[in-house]
């Protein structure tokens, strides 16, 4: 398969052929119909002259009349009577002449018997050289026709003079199409084979590489793209690279997370079925354990139908204008009363009204303080959960805090994640499903804010977040 450059040289040399050769054929032509016009001119002129030379001299014989014509004018002269036999011939003595051919059958001849004159040109065997003849008739006596002949030497060295200069001129003219094409070789094609070379690691997956062509033209333009390119593939497949890994891990995770509630379920209904039904004490032991293992596998299940609709855009917000304050006190009432851990005072401490209007999509914004309520219950022993509701400029401000175990620094970081839990978290035994705070972050972001975390080990953590604050309705 022929490249860029090849196609180009070809495509500039079938140029420069048509450009230059064609013309070259048509003026070599040219010259050599103005050459033959030029001596065919000349030769009439002489054949009048020595028509009027020949009717006026008798003291000599026809042959040295032709001869002596021919040694002034050095044209070849040709007498020929009515029949065609030659008469004389200039540079010809008789038994030479009476040796030729007839020359009645002659092109010029022929031509000059039909017209004023006649004009052939072709090889003579008799001298051996190209010829140029013109005939007329001259009626003088026995002559019937008067022929004069130039050798074409002139005429093709003049032809063979311009035919050189049109040869230096293509030569010339292909030094610069040889020119020409190394700096459009140099200024396309060597940047185009750069490009495709980057084009080609990035297809086997180099996705560091980059194009280095600079400037202005298409060509830049199209380095650019590819760079473009190559930044936008390597972020995907970076982004599809982790996102397996995410899917993996969560897969792992999630298959663990079930499998510990139904072991339980299945290892409290296995030794009911093996005689402990009939005691009434453990039967019915059991079947509360299997009923908090069965609410825990539902509320896992929940959270992952919600993470996974979230994350996938399925699930939408629903955002208006509400009193948020009513959904908060319902909260806390119902967490109040669900804690059955005295020493756990909860708490809402409104700095702003009765009535707190914000943006937010009510169910949502339930999920997101139910989550965090039941996590700073589960994490805390002893002190205070509390609500905090204050306003800041055209924002209200909220947060949970508690005095619970705390979060180490480096767990911080990672507390949103699915199915991350802290080291304390992972020791105690009312863990949750490990979504909660991923579930909290995604609805939190869907409503155009951040949640944010402060803690302490040993004294406390406190999560807090902004929404959109709206005038009374």
């Amino acid at each position: 398969m022929l490249k860029i450059r090849q196609k180009l040289f070809l495509a500039l040399f079938a140029l420069l052929s048509l450009g230059l050769l064609s013309p070259t054929l048509f003026i070599n032509r040219s010259i050599d119909r103005e050459v033959k016009e030029e001596i065919t001119s000349t030769l009439l002129s002489h054949l009048k002259a020595f028509s009027l030379y020949l009717s006026q001299n008798n003291s000599l014989s026809i042959t040295e009349i032709a001869s002596d014509y021919s040694n002034a004018t050095d044209l070849r002269i040709t007498l020929i009577a009515k029949e065609g036999s030659v008469l004389g011939e200039s540079g010809l003595n008789e038994t030479q002449v009476s040796q030729m051919d007839n020359h009645l059958n002659r092109p010029e001849i022929q031509m000059a018997d039909k017209e004023t004159f006649g004009v052939a040109t072709r090889y003579s065997s008799t001298l051996k050289k190209d010829y140029i003849y013109v005939a007329i008739k001259a009626e003088s006596g026995p002559v019937f026709y008067i022929r004069a002949a130039q050798t074409l030497d002139f005429a093709n060295s003049l032809i063979s003079l311009r035919q050189s200069y049109q040869y230096r001129i293509i030569f010339l003219v292909s030094m610069v199409l040889v020119f020409f094409t190394f700096l459009v070789d140099r200024w396309v094609t060597s940047p185009i084979r750069r490009i495709a070379k980057v084009a080609e690691k990035i297809k086997t997956g180099d996705w560091s590489t980059r194009s280095q062509v600079k400037g202005t033209d298409e060509i830049a333009d199209l380095s650019r793209s590819i760079n473009d390119m190559a930044d936008t593939l390597g972020t995907d497949i970076a982004q599809i690279l982790k996102m397996s890994e995410v899917r993996s891990e969560f897969l792992i995770n999630v298959t663990h997370e079930l499998k510990t509630p139904i072991a339980s379920i299945s290892g409290y209904i296995e030794t009911l079925l093996s005689g402990a039904l009939e005691d009434e004490k453990v039967n019915r032991s059991f079947l509360k354990r299997s009923l908090k293992n069965t609410r825990r596998l539902e509320a896992l299940v929940t959270d992952l139908v919600d993470i996974s609709r979230i994350e996938t855009g399925e699930l939408t917000m629903n955002i208006s204008q509400i009193d948020i304050l009513p959904i908060i006190e319902e909260l806390v009432r119902d967490a109040s009363l669900r804690n059955d851990n005295e020493d756990i005072e909860i708490k809402i401490n409104n700095t702003i009204s009765d009535q707190v209007f914000v943006e937010a999509d009510p169910d949502r914004i339930h999920q997101v303080f139910n989550n965090l309520i039941s996590n700073a219950i589960r994490y805390t022993d002893k002190g205070q959960i509390v609500m905090n509701i204050e306003s800041k400029g055209d924002r209200v401000h909220f947060s949970v805090r508690d005095t619970g175990v705390g979060i180490n620094k480096d767990s911080i970081q990672r507390i949103f994640e699915r199915f991350y839990r802290t080291q304390n978290a992972r020791s105690r035994v009312k863990s949750g499903t490990g979504l909660g705070l991923s579930i909290v972050r995604h609805i939190i972001e869907a409503h155009g804010a951040n949640i944010e975390v402060e803690s302490e080990i040993d004294k406390g953590t406190t999560f807090s977040f902004e929404l959109k604050k709206i005038d009374k309705i």
